[in-house]
């Protein structure tokens, strides 16, 4: 290796630790602003080492307040429902597009692509779902989102690497189109499920904006519009069948990132076992046209 080669990878090296700093540092202070005393962040504007852990914020979130916790429940159950229907849906539709002798197959998948361009917009939107009796039902988390068009062709493109010649033989052995869709094509399409699974479960985790619109009922909310909620009041109450359930609280900013924190954690937790799978399944999906 020459000096400008070991030049070169030293400062690739100091470049990367400095864009890890900073992805760190903000996410290190919110981990530390939420375990302070009221004392503390009173005096201090960024609190980078607590001199007390005080962890009043997450026991005013989950002791004193079944809100956050139905919404756990609902963001839960919207990310595992969600993301199972999507899946299903998108790899159905990217099979049947990747079959060569599907009539106007090319027809199909170019006004499959045209609903990307073009959007109706919020008001129709809106009437659409209120027509559909999806207003305050948590089915409004599901259908809405089930197909995402670039998904199901990052999917197609991914079986359409699969040789066809093992298709033929499966079907030459007695196999039928639904033997072949599961048994054959499903076990080799895991590393673009898992990724596109991931894109959809981000989505699902991340979503607020489909309840803000359709949802008005407190116990239908997930935890991202909580979320919202709570960041946007100066003034944190979090009540209980209507009543204020803890005059005395920890500041409004430690319960501010005790929830970010709260609402974060577990997405984080789950991407590390999944991001094997995520660069090979985007690679091989995004080959072949």
């Amino acid at each position: 290796m020459t000096g400008g080669e070991k030049l070169f990878n030293f400062l690739n090296i100091i470049f990367m630790l400095l864009i890890i700093l900073v992805i760190f540092f903000p996410l290190y202070s919110v981990v530390m602003t939420s375990v302070v005393s009221s004392k503390e962040i009173a005096e201090k504007r960024y609190v980078l080492f607590p001199s007390t852990i005080d962890l009043g914020a997450y026991k005013n979130i989950f002791e004193g307040s079944n809100i956050i916790i139905s919404a756990y429940k609902i963001t839960l159950f919207r990310v595992a429902a969600g993301t199972a229907a999507a899946l299903l849906a998108s790899y159905f539709a990217a099979y049947a597009f990747a079959k060569k002798d599907l009539p106007g197959r090319n027809g199909l998948v170019l006004i499959y692509y045209f609903t990307t361009l073009f959007s109706g917009g919020l008001i129709p939107y809106y009437i659409t779902i209120r027509f559909m009796g999806l207003m305050n039902n948590i089915l409004v988390y599901i259908l809405p989102m089930l197909i995402s068009v670039w998904n199901t062709l990052l999917i197609r493109n991914f079986i359409m690497n699969i040789p066809e010649s093992l298709v033929e033989s499966s079907l030459i052995d007695g196999a039928n189109e639904v033997q072949v869709l599961f048994r054959i094509i499903f076990p080799l399409s895991v590393p673009v499920l898992v990724t596109i699974g991931l894109f959809y479960a981000i989505d699902q985790w991340n979503s607020w904006w489909d309840a803000y619109l359709f949802v008005s009922e407190g116990s239908k909310q997930p935890l991202q519009l909580v979320l919202r909620n709570i960041l946007a009041l100066s003034d944190v109450r979090l009540k209980n069948t209507g009543r204020v359930v803890a005059e005395v609280r920890p500041p409004s900013r430690a319960i501010q990132n005790a929830t970010i924190v709260v609402s974060t954690l577990p997405i984080a937790l789950v991407y590390p076992f999944l991001q094997k799978y995520f660069v090979k399944g985007i690679m091989i999906g995004a080959v072949k046209g």
